[in-house]
């Protein structure tokens, strides 16, 4: 528990140092570091990491979306569809350059392993692209990061809470003996009343308007959403036969372990900012 403790206090002063620097490309560089950890720590849990024709074309995409995402919107000033298209560009090359590999290696390689390796890497570097994307968009992108802790960790701490004292009914034991119905929703309510909080103080500490009706559905969505990649995170470790993806950060496992649910509500978050900007 202390080791846990401590690692927690440690990812804190990190990740804040990290957000007092993202005017600059150190956030979106951190993102791309995290991205390749976590391609590396999920590619190894169904062992593709040393099918290198896989992995390294993984690792560069994971490494450079992420940065580029800086250069293109911040530095560029292009509008966030652009890249958006150059994401998907790069990823309809890589699947195709699977296809090419699975067909020149004769069935040498399972379809299988190739479909793991496209749709891992598409998660990973789409999510850790978003989280940027969210960043640098508009003048408000520094509130906008906020939704995404509220929507992830605030969820997750208050799953855990309402599940210790009101839990009596399991939610998907096959995939998570600890989590119940009762914590399920009470993460749902309590993000949604952080989430207005939230909207609150940014409207006393900053010159922005804040839309009210956007953040009180954006709470609840991106509590469901954050725990669909808690849940879908536990399933591939049991499906593998893992406890954890990595031994990074101690008492906690590796980045995917950490950033399970942070991931899917970035993509969310993401969605929810282009389309209805919360903050103005």
């Amino acid at each position: 528990m202390k080791t846990r403790v401590i690692t927690s206090i440690f990812i804190t002063a990190v990740l804040i140092a990290v957000l007092l620097l993202s005017e600059t490309p150190v956030f979106s560089v951190s993102l791309s570091i995290l991205a390749v950890i976590a391609a590396k720590e999920v590619l190894r849990v169904f062992e593709l990491d040393k099918k290198y024709q896989l992995s390294v074309p993984a690792y560069i995409i994971a490494a450079v979306m992420p940065t580029l995402s800086y250069f293109m919107l911040r530095v560029f000033g292009l509008p966030e569809y652009k890249f958006i298209v150059a994401l998907a560009l790069v990823l309809f090359v890589f699947m195709i350059y699977l296809f090419v590999v699975a067909v020149f290696m004769k069935g040498k390689l399972e379809f299988e392993s190739l479909s793991a390796a496209f749709v891992l890497v598409m998660y990973i570097t789409c999510c850790f692209s978003a989280l940027s994307v969210i960043r640098y968009i508009g003048t408000a992108g520094l509130f906008n990061i906020g939704m995404v802790f509220i929507g992830a960790w605030i969820s997750d701490i208050f799953a855990y809470f309402s599940g210790r004292l009101f839990g009596k009914h399991k939610l998907i034991p096959e995939i998570s003996p600890k989590k119940t119905v009762e914590g399920s929703i009470g993460a749902i309510v309590c993000t949604m009343l952080f989430m207005l909080l939230y909207g609150w103080i940014v409207s006393l500490t900053a010159e922005l308007s804040v839309n009210y009706l956007v953040l009180a559905i954006a709470g609840p969505i991106l509590s469901v959403v954050g725990q669909i990649g808690d849940l879908i995170a536990s399933l591939v470790k049991r499906e593998r036969g893992v406890k954890d993806y990595g031994t990074l950060l101690p008492g906690h496992g590796g980045i995917m372990d950490r950033f399970d649910s942070i991931l899917t509500v970035s993509g969310a978050t993401m969605i929810i900012v282009l389309l209805f900007a919360p903050f103005t």
